[in-house]
Parts: structure tokens; C-alpha cells; sequence
């Protein structure tokens, strides 16, 4: 812990060993998948991992997951402008499949990133996506025939797990970051799911602290047990580094 952790983070329960585990991903049961979410692995590409430690802007840190109880969630007053304030787009909802569309996009959304720019989209997908770890499903957002963001999530028997967003940084006014999580925290509820994995953040600021604005949270201690979090409001991390 250092002098830039967040507040909200530095009287947590956090196992202090060092946890670092890669596996080769394979297809799972919906409720395999779940107990994987429950146990702290993430995933990218053909990849899955749990990490509890790691380097966000030459600095170390500690990586913090988190899940949303579906069950107790409820949209804050500005999560509800947003989806007003978006409400003129177009949404398709369809199985997960990385276009020409989705590269292009990524290639801008990725200028977004002074640290660690990832360098293709297929760093997080393989061709088996759609169905690894499990069935994978996407939402693309359009003005008009313009494909403005993309986020992609995979369903498990009781949770649902956000894989990845891209957006058009040309559009930064709408938030379409917050917005797609809002859209697939809806899917989610209509689903009668009990759980949403947003992935993680780390105890400093950083660009992924949007996730840290949702009703409902809760964190994982790295030692098997899930605790609730503070709700931290929306503010921009960049004033606090």
C-alpha cells in the first residue's frame, strides 16, 4: 500500500501472498464457469488467470476483482440520464464474433491509452470466443451505420462476466464505457442472474475506476471470500495521480 491508493481500498481484507496462475482456457459448463468467477480467474484470448498483484503506471499495485450482486443493484440518478442520454442509438445484441467493424473501432479506442496501449483486439479474443470459457454474446452500439462501441460478455449458469468495451473516443460526451455496462447489467436482471463480473481494478487510480461507481459491489479478498464495497462516485481518476 502506498500514498496514491484509494480510500476505499486501504482498510480492505487482501491476502498479502503473492498469487500469479495462467491456465489454458477450454470450453466449461455454465456452472463450472460460475465457480471459476467465484474463485477470482479472469480471462483474455485463450487465456485464464487469477493475479492478485501487479504494475499500473510503473507503480506496483494490488489488483482488486469485483462483482456487482444483481439481487440489490439499482441504477444511480446518473446511470439513468445516461441511458436517456443515449437512448438515440441503435442496439444489436448477438453472438460473440470480432469483425472488421470491431478492429477499426478498437484501433481508435486504443489511441485512448498514454500506458500500456494494447496493440489488437485479438489480445482478448480467439476464434473460439463465441464459446469459450463459455457461450459469448455481444452488444454493438450504432449512430446510425456508425458503429460506436462494442462490449463483450459471457454467460454462466448463475453470473454473467464482462470480457471487454471498445468505444469512439469522438465520443467521449456519452460515456459509452458506463453505457455498455449498463446494458448488459440490464441483460443481466432480465436473465434473473444473480451475479455481474465486471473484471478488475487496481488500488490506484486508473482509467478502469468507472467500475468503481455501481450500486451493489462487492470485492474479492483473495482468500475465497466476497466482502461489499463502498460505491466509489464517478470522478476523474487523473486528478488523484
Amino acid at each position: 500500500m502506498h500514498a496514491q491508493t484509494l480510500p476505499v481500498f486501504r482498510n480492505i481484507s487482501f491476502n498479502p501472498q503473492e498469487i500469479e496462475t495462467y491456465i489454458r482456457m477450454e470450453p466449461l459448463h455454465p456452472m463450472v464457469f460460475d465457480r471459476f468467477c467465484e474463485d477470482g480467474w479472469c480471462y483474455w484470448a485463450d487465456l485464464m488467470f487469477r493475479r492478485n498483484f501487479w504494475e499500473w503506471r510503473g507503480q506496483p499495485c494490488r489488483v482488486v476483482l469485483l462483482r456487482i450482486n444483481l439481487k440489490e443493484f439499482t441504477f444511480s440518478k446518473s446511470q439513468r440520464k445516461n441511458i436517456r442520454r443515449n437512448s438515440d442509438l441503435r442496439l444489436l445484441h448477438r453472438p460473440l464474433q470480432i469483425s472488421r467493424q470491431h478492429e477499426q473501432l478498437f484501433e481508435k479506442h486504443a489511441r485512448r491509452f498514454e500506458h500500456n496501449r494494447p496493440s489488437s483486439i485479438y489480445g482478448f479474443f480467439s476464434p473460439w470466443s463465441h464459446i469459450m470459457p463459455c457461450y459469448g454474446m455481444e452488444f454493438d452500439v450504432f449512430k446510425g451505420n456508425k458503429l460506436l462501441a462494442s462490449s463483450f460478455f459471457h454467460l454462466g449458469q448463475r453470473s454473467m462476466a464482462g470480457n471487454y468495451c471498445i468505444h469512439h473516443p469522438e465520443e467521449s460526451a456519452r460515456s459509452l464505457g458506463t453505457y455498455t455496462m449498463l446494458l448488459e447489467l440490464q441483460y443481466a436482471k432480465q436473465l434473473g442472474k444473480d451475479y455481474y463480473y465486471p473484471g478488475f481494478v487496481y488500488d490506484l487510480p486508473s482509467e478502469f475506476d468507472y467500475k468503481l461507481s455501481f450500486n451493489a459491489l462487492e470485492y474479492f479478498d483473495w482468500w475465497g471470500n466476497w466482502y461489499p464495497l463502498e460505491r466509489l462516485p464517478l470522478r476523474d481518476w487523473r486528478m488523484f495521480i
